[in-house]
């Protein structure tokens, strides 16, 4: 799966957020500092509340844990209402995008439109089950699988290999002491 540049970024940005430990003011502060470029009009002296960020933040797992599409569709209206997209054109960079809010809304609603946006073209290009939470017994973190034949099962190498381990291990168990 290929998404262009502006698309990805934004992908990226929602699945970080929705596996923000939003109650460590630390990660939220390396969150804001990390992505302040993604997001039109930035962070700085944006007025941030957790609480927001974190209702934004359960929004979007819910997306991704919805188990059928009426429910995907429901939830990404609901994002894309609450955060009210307004997609422009601009060429503030020197090139041709799309920005999806006024840089002069508040952060929260520029967060929200793009995530809302980047949500909704997931979900229309390549549909919901692009969209996952890890298969890792002890890990709870969204993904978008970017996998050419939609295999991914974990949201990283590290979840997927510290599984495989334990499978092999438990086989290991079982081969030595049968019954």
């Amino acid at each position: 799966m290929d998404y262009d540049t502006y698309n990805a970024e934004p992908v990226l940005l929602a699945v970080e957020l929705a596996n923000l430990d939003t109650a460590d003011p630390e990660a939220v502060d390396e969150f804001l500092t990390a992505n302040d470029p993604l997001i039109e009009g930035g962070i700085s002296g944006a007025s941030i509340r957790t609480a927001e960020l974190a209702r934004l933040a359960a929004a979007i797992r819910g997306v991704v844990e919805a188990g059928s599409d009426g429910e995907v569709v429901a939830l990404v209206n609901a994002l894309l209402a609450e955060y009210s997209p307004q997609p422009r054109l601009t060429d503030h960079d020197g090139s041709l995008h799309l920005h999806y809010s006024d840089s002069g809304a508040p952060f929260i609603d520029r967060l929200g439109a793009t995530v809302g946006i980047a949500l909704a073209h997931v979900l229309t290009r390549d549909g919901r089950t692009r969209l996952g939470v890890c298969a890792a017994d002890d890990c709870e973190d969204v993904y978008v699988d970017t996998s050419r034949n939609r295999s991914r099962r974990y949201c990283s190498e590290t979840c997927a290999s510290r599984t495989t381990v334990s499978a092999y291990r438990a086989r290991q168990r079982a081969a030595n002491h049968p019954g």
